[in-house]
Formats: C-alpha cells, sequence, structure tokens
C-alpha cells in the first residue's frame, strides 16, 4: 500500500511539477484566440445591455438619472474593448487598458485611504468602514479580474 501511494504520489508531484518547465521549453504560447473570442462576446454583451438601456429610456419605467449613469458605464466598457482591438498587444485579455487600470487602482486606494482616516478621526464608526471596504474590495475584485 505505501509502495502503491508513493508510485502515485511520485508521479503526480513530478509531471506536476517539470510539466510548465516542458512547456516553456518547447516554446508553447498562446494563439490569443480565446482572448479575442472573450473579448467579442464581451462588446456583443455590452452592446447588448446599451440597446436594453435605449428601450428602457422609452417606457419610463426607471429614472433617466440611473439610465444616463448605467449608459456611461457600458459606453466606457465598450471604449476599452475597441481599444484592446486596436492594441492587443497591450491588453492581454484584460478588459481596461493596464493604463486605465493603474489609474482605476489609484483611485481605490485614494477612497481606501481616505475611509480609514475618517475613521481614525471618528468622523465613521468600523461599522461604516467594513461596508465602505467590502464595497471597495469588491471593485478592486473586478478591476484584478480575481
Amino acid at each position: 500500500m505505501f509502495l502503491t501511494f508513493s508510485v502515485i504520489l511520485t508521479t503526480l508531484v513530478f509531471q506536476g511539477l517539470t510539466l510548465p518547465l516542458v512547456i516553456r521549453k518547447l516554446g508553447i504560447e498562446s494563439d490569443g484566440s480565446t482572448d479575442e473570442e472573450e473579448r467579442l462576446a464581451r462588446l456583443k454583451a455590452n452592446k447588448a445591455a446599451i440597446e436594453l438601456l435605449k428601450q428602457l429610456t422609452v417606457n419610463g419605467k426607471f429614472s433617466q438619472d440611473a439610465i444616463n449613469r448605467l449608459r456611461a458605464e457600458y459606453d466606457e466598457r465598450v471604449e476599452q474593448l475597441e481599444l484592446c482591438a486596436d492594441n492587443p498587444d497591450e491588453c492581454r485579455g484584460e478588459i481596461a487598458t493596464p493604463q486605465y487600470q493603474r489609474l482605476q487602482q489609484k483611485a481605490l486606494d485614494a477612497e481606501r485611504e481616505t475611509i480609514i482616516h475618517l475613521r481614525n478621526q471618528r468622523v465613521i464608526n468600523d461599522d461604516a468602514l467594513r461596508r465602505i471596504q467590502r464595497d471597495l474590495d469588491l471593485a478592486e475584485a473586478r478591476l484584478s479580474g480575481g
């Protein structure tokens, strides 16, 4: 039993650890087709959402302010996706350009520093801090794709 376990473990661990090295030595690289498919799918999905927002504007069930805010977000996403189509080497499957992502990260960092400062000055309590931090964490997770 121990011998069987040792053989299986050694086989799995050896193959698992050496496979990335073999792939690098052989020079196998992604052809980028999945990234392009993802970008096209996201672009179509975002454009479909914009069309829905246009229809919802007409029926009047939602406030124009809410529709305009959401429409601005979708317009920005479409712009970023189209930018990635023009410069695929700079995006590498990401929704936003690296420069845009760095800018977003700096803005999130500034928000985080501000709320911690407000809590330290006792302007907000720990519960409010945690709620805001949760939202910032979610925004950061969306930014990093995690």
